[in-house]
């Protein structure tokens, strides 16, 4: 069944009968999708060690600016296809999940920068990220170097 829409107003968002309807603004275009329910929700401790090593590294600046650099290049080879990032964190979730299904033994919590930078992890740099398979490949991916 596909959700129809009855009347698409400019500027409208919301929920309307069986479906959600919102503007997405890296897409530059209304969104319409069926409503419905999640049959898998990833573990949230997972996501919680994720970001509380962000906090606890505290994450340079840099980085945050090469993550961004690093969605533009994705969004505007992707447009066509409907696929967008919008923040540096999806950035950041997307490697950090990659590089722990890569090590599974990885232990986020006791995890340093400094260690990390040392055992050269796929997650150190957005360039290394793409070198490693984490993220998909852009063009102008070698000057995103910036550790994080």
């Amino acid at each position: 069944m596909k959700a129809k829409v009855k009347l698409a107003l400019p500027g409208f968002a919301g929920n309307m009968d069986d479906m959600v309807i919102y503007y997405n603004s890296k897409l530059n275009k209304l969104i319409t999708k069926r409503k419905g329910k999640s049959s898998y929700v990833p573990d949230y401790n997972i996501t919680k060690e994720i970001y509380a090593f962000a906090r606890r590294i505290n994450l340079s600046a840099d980085y945050k600016k090469d993550c961004d650099k690093y969605i533009n290049a994705y969004n505007s080879k992707n447009r066509r296809k409907g696929k967008a990032m919008s923040s540096w964190p999806s950035v950041w979730m997307k490697v950090m999940r990659a590089q722990k299904k890569l090590l599974p033994d990885l232990d986020l919590n006791t995890l340093t920068r400094e260690q990390a930078i040392e055992a050269n992890l796929g997650c150190i740099s957005i360039a290394n990220a793409i070198e490693a398979g984490f993220l998909e490949n852009v063009s102008g991916h070698q000057k995103l170097t910036s550790l994080i």
